[in-house]
């Protein structure tokens, strides 16, 4: 892990993070340098730069037509949610990703390098034996998230797709579409140079 070019890329980065990826990125397959800024870009992009590990949900109504324009189309439907976390959760997770219990969609929210949702932490906690459905926080733990974070890689396949210099294939598998493609490739991009 070349330390200096990470901190040049990630300037205000949680270096306990920074510090386990360099640890634990080897052992699960993220070996070269390529594959190992692909992790950095990808995750940092989700972490703002390795600086919040917890998603908040506080938006404003704008941003949320923004964010999520089909399930906020107007600004009153926005302004029910705006700055209210909890609600906003249960609005855009709830009934989805395994969160089939009221409270599911604030209690399953994305934490770590980047989990979201009951299906996913329960899939996470039985390949890595964390109690992550029982305590979600776990997540918040540098030696946790970043393991759950390298087994999700390896589980999404995205070790066939890390050794070129495209964020592309990796951001559609972490998010499901090109959300922030831009950002991450130009994160790739400043790692790589």
């Amino acid at each position: 892990m070349d330390y200096a070019r990470v901190q040049l890329v990630f300037p205000d980065a949680d270096m306990r993070w920074i510090h386990q990826i360099a640890m634990q990125s080897s052992a699960h397959g993220i070996d070269t340098w390529n594959e190992q800024a692909s992790f950095l870009a990808q995750f940092g992009h989700e972490t703002l730069g390795f600086t919040r590990f917890e998603e908040n949900l506080n938006y404003s109504a704008k941003r949320l037509m923004r964010v999520w324009p089909r399930r906020f189309p107007d600004i009153l439907t926005a302004q029910q949610y705006e700055h209210n976390p909890e609600a906003l959760a249960e609005k855009v997770y709830g009934g989805r990703m395994g969160n089939t219990e009221r409270g599911d969609g604030w209690r399953y929210r994305g934490r770590g390098p980047q989990l979201t949702g009951k299906r996913n932490y329960r899939i996470m906690g039985a390949l890595t034996s964390y109690a992550l459905l029982t305590d979600p926080d776990l997540m918040l733990d540098p030696v946790v998230g970043v393991k759950v974070a390298c087994i999700g890689w390896k589980e999404l396949g995205l070790d066939w797709q890390d050794d070129d210099a495209d964020a592309r294939a990796e951001t559609n598998a972490i998010n499901g579409g090109e959300i922030g493609l831009h950002e991450r490739q130009m994160l790739l991009d400043r790692l790589l140079a």
